[in-house]
């Protein structure tokens, strides 16, 4: 028996209704979510200076110093000013630098700075059996190390030229230190320094002017061995400081001298209120006449 028309028309609906149901549902599901991945953060290293800047950060047992086209001399004033060791140079000529250096050690740092430069990074002791770095000394003849202090030298002082003369260099390290805002040294190099040039004239400052005793001191015994007018005149006019042992010291330096013209300026020490400076005075006199 055939299926009428009528029959095929609804079977034919009910799949059709049946297929709608179930794509109505399958919309009605919810939506999986979409997996996202985070992005990864990138590490970027800070910029590099402008030309004529420069970056230096300390940290324990490190440093990093970034430089671009900088004065090397400025450059490192301001590590030894960052790391609060003393930098004494001589007669360089400094050049400009630009440098990368990322958390190497203080010394490799210098050293790395340095290179082609003469030159001392100087060690002190800091208790407990460690060290600190307490002095570089670039330039010129270098100081030597005493059971005090430990000097790493790592480049060689290249031959001095005929037309210089011999102690230059070590010179020119002293005329320096004898700026120091520290006594200690200021009176080391007075000891150390030759008393010509401009070293005469900063030594005859430093017995004027000079706050320590102790560096006036120094800088008197150090014109022993100067008969220049100058030192003389330095010499005669300490001889009213305020500190008993300078005025020792001044009249002991002029008797070694020897000039018979500081006489006069001993006489009025006879009348002294201390017996110390009376006595000193009278064998000065006694042996200067």
């Amino acid at each position: 028996m055939k299926p009428s028309i009528c029959t095929l028309l609804a079977c034919a609906l009910a799949v059709l209704l049946i297929a709608c149901d179930s794509r109505q549902a399958s919309s009605e599901q919810p939506a999986t979510p979409a997996v996202t991945t985070a992005p990864v953060e990138v590490d970027t290293d800070k910029p590099f200076p402008d030309t004529g800047n420069q970056v230096i950060d300390l940290s324990p047992g490190n440093v990093s110093i970034r430089a671009n086209q900088v004065d090397e001399l400025e450059l490192l004033n301001s590590v030894a000013l960052t790391a609060g060791f003393q930098l004494l140079t001589g007669d360089v000529a400094w050049g400009t630098v630009t440098v990368d250096i990322r958390e190497d050690t203080l010394h490799a740092a210098l050293a790395e700075l340095l290179k082609g430069y003469p030159y001392q990074i100087v060690y002190t002791p800091a208790g407990d059996g460690k060290e600190v770095l307490s002095e570089v000394v670039v330039g010129g003849t270098l100081i030597t190390a005493t059971p005090d202090s430990a000097a790493d030298t790592a480049t060689e002082i290249p031959p001095e030229s005929p037309d210089v003369p011999p102690d230059s260099g070590h010179q020119q390290v002293a005329l320096q230190e004898l700026r120091s805002p520290f006594a200690e040294v200021r009176a080391r190099a007075a000891a150390e320094i030759d008393p010509v040039g401009d070293a005469l004239y900063v030594l005859t400052d430093l017995i004027v002017n000079d706050p320590a005793p102790g560096v006036r001191s120094a800088s008197i015994r150090a014109l022993e061995f100067s008969s220049d007018p100058l030192a003389i005149q330095a010499l005669t006019g300490c001889l009213k400081d305020a500190d008993l042992s300078v005025v020792i010291e001044c009249i002991t330096t002029l008797e070694y001298i020897g000039d018979q013209s500081s006489v006069i300026h001993l006489q009025p020490l006879l009348m002294h209120y201390d017996e110390s400076v009376r006595d000193t005075a009278a064998g000065a006199i006694e042996t200067l006449q």
